[in-house]
């Protein structure tokens, strides 16, 4: 057995815990510090994997930058970051994300395969350099990489959209 093993446990859990405190936080900043949480325990999951690069990736453009555009856009919305319990809608909506999550996740594990625990075919270890992900990051990865700015911008242009409306009235 593997020494990482507990701490991929231990790990996995916490996981799950802090993306249950971003689903079900009842204001929309503690919603952002338990993704904080999160992604700080997903860092830390990388470390433990030997992927200093992508933990390093993690702390810097997640941790810092996604979290804070976060917290910014829930700090511009009318309310503050304040609002009322869920409705049914709500809880319909997360429900039927989780069940899909859940169906991805499960499709995912039935059709994985297990790695050799002997050496590589071919001989070639994987290779896991800086090099090697930039060269995967920005060749076939480009532009799905970059197509994950578009939820933020929106999100962005809602936000102050729905303060803007509020501002002037509710119109």
């Amino acid at each position: 057995m593997d020494d990482r093993l507990p701490w991929l446990a231990a790990a996995a859990a916490l996981l799950l815990l802090s993306a249950l405190g971003v689903v079900l936080a009842k204001r929309p900043v503690h919603g952002a510090v338990a993704l904080l949480l999160n992604s700080l325990v997903l860092a830390a999951t990388y470390l433990l994997l030997s992927a200093e690069f992508v933990a390093a990736g993690q702390v810097i453009i997640y941790s810092g930058a996604i979290v804070v555009l976060f917290l910014f856009v829930v700090l511009l919305l009318p309310q503050g970051g304040r609002e009322g319990r869920p409705g049914a809608a709500r809880w319909v909506a997360a429900a039927t994300g989780a069940g899909t999550l859940l169906l991805a996740l499960a499709f995912a594990l039935l059709r994985a395969q297990p790695e050799p625990s002997g050496p590589v075919p071919g001989g070639a270890a994987p290779d896991g350099s800086v090099a090697a992900i930039g060269r995967s990051l920005f060749g076939t990865l480009l532009v799905p990489f970059e197509l994950t700015t578009l939820p933020l911008l929106l999100a962005i242009v809602g936000a102050v959209t729905l303060w803007r409306r509020q501002e002037k009235g509710g119109r």
